[in-house]
């Protein structure tokens, strides 16, 4: 659950607050769910650094009336609210507690903690956790948040049953196969076929970022990319130079992430995990038990197909999407658990 603590100062004004606030570097902004009282300054905090932060912490300094102060039985003009989400790491806690701490100490006064109770700091569960755990548990997080809202949103087909003078005919009274053949072509079966790149799409945005971020905090990975010798373009090494780009997302550029060999020589070769030995197992899916990796080239074949050769497949109806879809949902789980083997440790967000 959120977490607001409401501090109240002994004496502060708006703009004292607001400059301590901004040394610690929050920044202003609006607040569009709680933008409080006329006269009240939103700010926000984030730590983009190592993937420390998941939602940051919200800081908002307002007026206090007449009937606040008697509410809250104190006499300074001016209030502090902070703010951590349901979702908030550790370290966005953390920085909750640093923040009313800080204020505290520079103008005295009183707090009251929502969840904890009077003058209470926030009790933190500290799980452990790495750059690289973070970094792969909010990529992970933001995919399947996606492919929740893909599914949510996925169109339901038009045609159902087929209303014929000697009476309607259903998947279940369709004997010569004519409702089944109408099918074909529903209209939402071009859409289904449509969202096959998607699906795609997803795996490869999830190898290529996991191989960067892995890289990136992985000292033996780095050493092994370094002993390979590559070249790089002058484009490359300028933006390089100019912060533009990272060496981790050069090093990616090097490999294919929707040519299953390609990622299994990024992650096996520099990363140390067999992607190929990972997904070959039957693992269920939907009402099946089809093995991963053969499943999953066929997905990729379907993708090339829709692709370079617009080639529909009308017989993808919205059930065998959602199959396709939650085959993506297996191959993250899979992977996941071999980088939580690798780095010994579940991901999370710390």
């Amino acid at each position: 659950m959120s977490i607001e603590i409401w501090q109240f100062p002994e004496a502060a004004t708006r703009d004292q607050l607001v400059q301590l606030l901004q040394s610690l570097r929050y920044e202003k902004g609006e607040n569009l769910f709680w933008s409080g009282p006329p006269g009240t300054i939103n700010l926000f905090w984030f730590d983009s650094e190592d993937f420390r932060s998941v939602t940051g912490v919200d800081a908002s300094v307002f007026p206090l009336d007449k009937k606040g102060k008697e509410a809250w039985n104190t006499s300074n003009d001016w209030a502090l609210r902070t703010r951590t989400s349901i979702s908030a790491s550790s370290f966005d806690r953390e920085f909750q507690n640093q923040t009313v701490r800080t204020i505290r100490r520079a103008f005295g006064g009183r707090f009251y903690n929502d969840h904890f109770g009077h003058n209470r700091y926030n009790v933190i569960d500290k799980p452990k956790s790495s750059p690289a755990s973070r970094g792969v548990y909010a990529l992970l997080t933001q995919i399947r948040d996606d492919l929740d809202s893909l599914e949510h949103a996925l169109p339901d087909e038009f045609i159902k049953s087929l209303y014929t003078t000697a009476g309607d005919i259903t998947a279940e009274t369709d004997k010569t196969g004519v409702l089944g053949f109408s099918k074909q072509y529903d209209p939402a079966r071009v859409v289904y076929n449509a969202l096959v790149p998607f699906l795609i799409a997803a795996i490869e945005h999830f190898f290529r970022a996991t191989f960067e971020i892995m890289l990136k905090y992985n000292k033996r990975s780095r050493e092994i990319l370094e002993g390979q010798n590559k070249k790089i373009s002058f484009a490359d090494a300028s933006a390089l130079a100019n912060g533009e780009i990272t060496i981790e997302s050069i090093a990616a550029g090097w490999y294919s992430f929707q040519n299953l060999n390609s990622v299994q020589r990024a992650f096996r070769d520099v990363l140390d995990i067999d992607v190929w030995k990972a997904i070959r197992r039957r693992k269920k899916i939907s009402k099946r038990l089809p093995f991963v990796s053969k499943s999953l080239e066929e997905l990729i074949g379907a993708r090339h197909g829709v692709v370079h050769g617009f080639s529909l497949n009308r017989d993808l109806d919205r059930q065998g999407f959602l199959e396709l879809l939650n085959l993506v949902r297996a191959v993250l789980e899979i992977i996941e658990r071999e980088i939580e083997i690798k780095l010994r440790m579940t991901l999370g967000p710390g």
